[in-house]
């Protein structure tokens, strides 16, 4: 019988625990959150960066294609693929309106 009651608190744990991760990965979809979760650590949290360099005005040094390459392949600097092809896309199109 604990058996059944201790497979049972696991079961919930478990899918509480998935619920709650789903949830926090929706709601991290806009662009300031993804930038804030993964770019500010390099870029500042102000944008005007930090061990990275300031992402300020990306519309007058960038198009929306290239800011997104940028994104997507990394440069010489910065590696790549450290965020999905939907977040790169959310957050190119927030630092366009920065």
């Amino acid at each position: 019988m604990k058996q059944l009651w201790l497979m049972t608190a696991l079961a919930i744990l478990l899918v509480s625990g998935c619920s709650s991760n789903s949830a926090n990965n929706e709601a991290a979809m806009d662009g300031e959150s993804i930038y804030t979760n993964k770019c500010s650590a390099c870029h500042g949290e102000n944008l005007k960066g930090a061990v990275g360099p300031s992402v300020v005005n990306m519309a007058n040094k960038y198009s929306d294609k290239e800011l997104l390459k940028i994104l997507t392949e990394g440069t010489d600097i910065m590696p790549g693929n450290l965020l999905t092809n939907d977040q790169s896309k959310i957050v190119t199109e927030w630092l366009m309106e920065q």
